[in-house]
């Protein structure tokens, strides 16, 4: 039923919201399949999420956005061509990407987190000398628990399995990403396992122009989103598009 919900309230979105592309504005481009990303049952929700955020920043900082709907292999292309001004991605500003992008700040986080049993004291990644910690085969958890020492790490195919590892005690933590440990510590994990830290890492969901093409409009992002943060109402979208970050335990 909230499955059939969000796709009625993303087509509403996508109707009468920042996302008509014979309007005037500033236009975004934005592929509702977040390509090379992977969000399954949860991609309409960030899309409507994405949506409702770009247009409460413009009417807080007075942009008129307007949301332009594009195919994954034509996304990039189409800002390098000049047919909208900005994109929302998931693009990182590594230092050879800032050459040649400005990125805003993240506005929906996804980077790993550590999920442990409720009762554990972990509360960072120092401190997991002798540990054994989860991750999932192929991301990137396993590159940022080399720098801890004497970290064991088993690799696990999926996220239900690592979870039911560290939920029946026999691993003492597993890292995945922060919608999946939020989705998870929330429902069917509820009670017995937290998140312990924050993000270990800047992937992210950002505002992204072609490098000194768009100052104000990075700027006016980031200044609308602190405003949406600083009255509630962003943690309000987030709860509202069941993307809610679980707070740090």
């Amino acid at each position: 039923m909230r499955s059939i919900y969000s796709y009625f309230i993303l087509i509403l979105l996508t109707l009468f919201g920042c996302s008509s592309n014979n309007s005037g504005g500033r236009k975004v481009g934005v592929d509702s399949s977040w390509f090379p990303l992977e969000f399954g049952e949860r991609t309409n929700n960030v899309t409507a999420f994405s949506t409702e955020l770009l247009t409460k920043i413009g009417k807080v900082e007075k942009i008129p956005f307007v949301k332009i709907t594009v195919n994954w292999d034509t996304l990039m292309d189409g800002l390098k061509a000049g047919e909208y001004e900005a994109i929302l991605t998931s693009k990182a500003p590594y230092i050879f990407n800032e050459k040649l992008f400005d990125f805003s700040d993240i506005y929906l986080s996804l980077g790993p987190v550590l999920v442990v049993p409720v009762g554990s004291k972990i509360q960072s990644l120092q401190g997991l000398n002798g540990k054994e910690i989860g991750v999932i085969s192929g991301s990137s958890s396993a590159s940022i628990l080399q720098g801890s020492e004497g970290v064991l790490i088993r690799d696990y195919d999926s996220i239900p399995n690592a979870l039911n590892a560290v939920a029946s005690g026999v691993i003492e933590g597993a890292m995945i990403d922060i919608l999946s440990a939020t989705s998870y510590c929330n429902d069917l994990y509820q009670g017995m396992l937290k998140i312990a830290t924050p993000p270990l890492n800047d992937e992210g969901l950002r505002l992204v122009t072609l490098h000194d093409a768009a100052p104000d409009l990075i700027a006016g992002f980031n200044k609308g989103l602190q405003k949406l943060k600083a009255k509630g109402s962003y943690e309000a979208l987030l709860s509202k598009w069941s993307l809610m970050e679980t707070q740090v335990q």
